[in-house]
């Protein structure tokens, strides 16, 4: 087996082992989810899964904009191949597998190792943030008012954490300590802007999709759906234990959205918005991998091309040259 056929067979023996983990944790569940997917409706389910699916590919283009600020830039093709394909690896326990995923396939593109870790690791950083932030601001503000969990100081005090962790001088530290020495890390106010505006876009999309996913007549408004999706999906980092947050999401989303949509219809709401976001995952990593493919194969065949043109022209010039 060739080296080329055997990274191949890796790739795919990942993406099978972290679909059958996704799976996996929805086991003794499929009777909640049929119900939850029948009182939805096909043409709000696809809806949902649109809205994720546009968050993912949202923070995709974080993730460029953080490797561009720690290495070198990568055209916004490959750069989502290699992030949204080494995101599957968050469905296996622990927390480093897909950083160490991302790290592996950049090599397929000549990224530093330690440059994707830097851009990947300062990513969970600043998307738990901006959750945190997002979240406790909206709940501040009134957005899930009815809850008695988003009453007290901790709204507050997310909010706070979420905003001093986003500092561009600390993001700037850490990727330039992770990225290594000799490696300057330039994130300053208009990367933090754009940054934050990508995520508040990203928190839009999933929040979007969470309230499309609510069965029954009772609503959180988008506004309490996207700070209870934002705070729970911070929740769900920083359980590390827990892969891709399974538990940890639910509980957070339940616990706000109860008391406005009530128990059950909260519950199958947190269900149904874990299924959207695995089959999101799995269907954009796939499309990212196919595109980055075709691209790369094609850019190789004109390598080839050139090559080949090359060696046949050169016994033409070398007679012309001796005549």
């Amino acid at each position: 087996m060739t080296r080329h056929r055997a990274l191949a067979a890796a790739r795919w023996l990942f993406v099978l082992v972290t679909l059958a983990l996704a799976g996996w944790g929805f086991r003794g569940r499929w009777s909640e989810i049929g119900a939850a997917v029948a009182a939805t409706g096909p043409l709000r389910l696809a809806a949902a899964l649109g809205c994720t699916a546009a968050g993912l590919l949202l923070t995709a283009r974080l993730w460029r904009l953080l490797l561009r600020a720690v290495g070198p830039d990568v055209p916004a093709r490959d750069a989502a191949s290699v992030f949204l394909v080494g995101q599957l690896g968050k469905y296996v326990p622990g927390s480093v597998w897909s950083i160490a995923v991302q790290a592996r396939l950049g090599r397929r593109h000549d990224l530093p190792a330690r440059s994707v870790v830097a851009a990947s690791t300062v990513f969970l950083l600043v998307h738990t943030a901006s959750g945190l932030l997002v979240g406790g601001a909206l709940v501040v503000g009134g957005a899930l008012a009815g809850s008695a969990v988003a009453g007290g100081p901790w709204p507050w005090a997310a909010a706070l954490v979420g905003a001093l962790t986003l500092a561009p001088p600390l993001v700037r530290r850490l990727a330039g300590r992770i990225a290594g020495a000799g490696v300057g890390a330039t994130w300053g106010r208009t990367d933090a802007a754009r940054a934050a505006a990508l995520m508040a876009l990203v928190w839009l999309a999933y929040g979007a999709s969470l309230l499309l996913l609510v069965p029954g007549p009772g609503s959180p408004g988008i506004a309490g759906a996207v700070a209870a999706f934002a705070l729970a999906h911070a929740a769900g980092v920083l359980v590390v234990v827990a892969p891709a947050g399974v538990g940890a999401r639910e509980a957070v989303l339940v616990a706000l959205l109860a008391p406005a949509v009530g128990l059950a219809d909260a519950a199958a709401a947190a269900l149904l918005a874990r299924v959207v976001h695995a089959v999101a995952d799995f269907a954009v990593a796939g499309g990212a991998a196919l595109v980055a493919g075709t691209t790369t194969g094609s850019a190789a065949a004109r390598r080839r091309g050139r090559t080949g043109g090359d060696r046949a022209a050169a016994p033409e010039r070398a007679g012309a040259d001796a005549r």
